[in-house]
């Protein structure tokens, strides 16, 4: 069994699609969610246990657990078999490629060094002020190792000898963002010295590249972080995110912070659903990562938000996600969740429990200060909620707020709902755009379309039905080149059956497309086709699913019959004009028949 078969074998698919998407039982036989893919409301996405595959009915995606990791996490086919074998413990031979053995090297560069700053840390003499520093923050040794925390010694290539000696060159190192070019002269230095180390990891805990925070109060800046490299992009990466993913999903949000140190002082209180911007304007590509985990998201702001307008455009494009956005406000005179926790833990933990919706905290922020009988007051106050008021993708949760705006204008609302946009955008010379949150869905089947996938997908999943009906399906099809060759692979798989077969009929069709030159359209027709029927047929009985599958049969004869007698007769017109007596003799006989 060669790696591939084994990580199907060993991936438990709803458990892996649980990670990204809150699946449902539909039945007996599989689960079903909300797409994950396109926007929807109701739920399209079914997956089977049983068969190892997944599917969308609104936009036609579908596939087994190496596709999906693909499309979820942008991986290359080998990125996806890696990271899969990885969770399941199969070991995976590397596939050779520039991009891709860049990327390992990258990963394995920063892998090295943060072992080597850990190991600094705990053990070095070196590092005593660095280990009384981390005493002081009160982080205790656990929440250090479960964050990697180490510590960059005060020496200008301690660690670049140390990577050098294990094989990786100076152009590597300056690329993976560990080293600098020296100013004057050839080589190289460490581009952390004397600072706490913080790795900044992917939501799989792949190390990336590091934050380093200032031990002496004369360096600057306060926090160095990595460059952008070939694995390192900040608009793409979460602080906390590889080991907050469980956390989020069952407390059904996550709270966004503005510092790293804020992440592991919520792990210290208890509140693990933390992630990090790392003070930096959060982006769409982070946003659709947590949308990934949950639909609530949750700012931590001080009591005067001076971080409030580093988040403002995180929060348009959150809006347009259809994210439900709430705040926890600080208690007055508190900087960070940080400083809270040290003074009184269960705050902090009672603090995002409680959160409020985010238009009452901006309301609340904006009219703080302001007399509303003043004029320009108003019309400041209304340049900043009209537009959080045009961000609102939900129509009844937008009336709410816009009765209450009004009502502190002292305006009507329908003066107010005049100024927004049937999409949401603010109607003015600055108003901003919403994001559609929906998706494109595919076009709806035909009627033949629809009673092809149904019958052929119980054939697939009840074999005993092939022999009986499998010449009859094949009459309507053979016309259609992709359900011929669909077809004639399963009658291959039929024939080579035995009945000491190990694996089901569908597995064996599964495999023999696997290859073909024809695999990318003729995988997600046999899985759509397999699933719309065991959906469709769960709850009969086997007399009601071959009776039902009858009338279908019974139903495209009729069609046919129809269409066939509708060019008969285009002919016979055609015939009768061109005065052909002879041929309109012949169609008349087969009008007849």
């Amino acid at each position: 069994m060669d790696s591939k078969d084994e990580i199907k074998q060993k991936t438990d698919l709803v458990e892996l699609i649980s990670e990204y998407v809150k699946l449902k039982p539909a039945g007996n036989f599989g689960h079903k969610g909300l797409c994950p893919f396109h926007g929807e409301k109701t739920p399209s996405f079914h997956v089977s246990g049983d068969k190892q595959i997944w599917h969308c009915f609104g936009c036609s995606e579908g596939g087994d657990c190496f596709s999906f990791v693909q499309k979820m996490e942008g991986m290359t086919f080998p990125e996806a078999l890696e990271h899969l074998g990885r969770k399941c413990g199969v070991e995976v031979k590397r596939f050779s490629s520039k991009e891709g053995n860049v990327r390992q090297r990258m990963l394995a560069v920063n892998d090295l060094a943060e072992k080597f700053f850990v190991k600094v840390l705990n053990e070095s003499s070196k590092a005593q002020y660095a280990r009384e520093y981390v005493a002081s923050r009160q982080i205790p040794q656990e929440i250090a190792a479960k964050f990697g925390l180490g510590y960059a010694p005060d020496d200008w290539s301690l660690l670049c000898d140390v990577l050098r000696k294990r094989g990786y060159s100076e152009a590597e190192l300056v690329q993976a963002g560990v080293a600098l070019k020296k100013r004057s002269g050839s080589g190289v230095i460490d581009r952390f010295r004397h600072r706490l180390m913080i790795p900044l990891r992917d939501q799989h805990g792949n190390t990336l590249g590091f934050t380093g925070r200032v031990l002496r109060a004369e360096d600057n800046p306060k926090y160095m972080n990595s460059p952008e490299t070939p694995v390192y992009s900040k608009g793409r990466v979460l602080f906390g995110l590889d080991v907050a993913k469980q956390a989020i999903k069952q407390a059904g949000y996550v709270v966004i912070v503005e510092g790293n140190l804020d992440v592991t002082a919520s792990h210290k209180a208890g509140v693990e659903q933390v992630v990090a911007s790392s003070g930096t304007a959060l982006t769409q590509d982070q946003l659709e990562l947590l949308k990934r985990y949950t639909d609530t998201i949750v700012f931590a702001f001080d009591s005067d938000a001076a971080g409030f307008k580093a988040v403002k455009k995180g929060l348009a494009i959150a809006r347009g996600l259809g994210l439900d956005v709430r705040a926890a406000i600080l208690p007055e005179g508190v900087k960070d969740p940080d400083e809270l926790v040290e003074k009184n833990p269960a705050a902090w933990k009672e603090l995002v429990e409680h959160s409020v919706p985010i238009m009452q905290f901006l309301i609340s922020h904006v009219t703080r200060g302001k007399d509303l009988r003043n004029v320009d007051d108003k019309r400041a106050v209304s340049a900043e909620l009209l537009p959080a008021l045009g961000q609102m993708t939900d129509v009844v949760e937008r009336e709410h707020w816009l009765v209450q705006v009004a009502d502190l204008l002292a305006v009507k609302p329908d003066v107010l709902r005049s100024s927004i946009s049937v999409k949401g955008s603010v109607v003015s010379g600055q108003g901003t755009a919403s994001v559609d949150p929906a998706g494109e869905k595919s076009p709806k089947l035909s009627k033949d379309e629809q009673a092809y996938r149904l019958i052929f997908g119980q054939l697939v999943n009840a074999p005993e039905l092939f022999e009986m009906l499998h010449k009859r399906f094949y009459r309507f099809v053979e016309a259609n080149e992709l359900w011929t060759t669909l077809y004639n692979l399963a009658q291959e798989a039929y024939d080579s059956d035995s009945l000491a077969a190990q694996t089901t009929f569908f597995t064996r069709l599964r495999d023999r497309i696997s290859g073909h030159q024809r695999e990318q359209e003729l995988l997600p027709l046999l899985d759509s086709s397999s699933l719309l029927a065991e959906s469709t047929f769960q709850t009969m009985s086997p007399q009601q699913v071959l009776a039902h599958v009858e009338d279908l049969l019974a139903g495209l004869s009729k069609r046919v019959l129809k269409r066939d007698r509708t060019e008969l007769a285009r002919q016979l017109r055609q015939a009768e004009q061109a005065g052909d007596q002879e041929q309109v003799q012949a169609l008349l006989a087969r009008l007849s028949d």
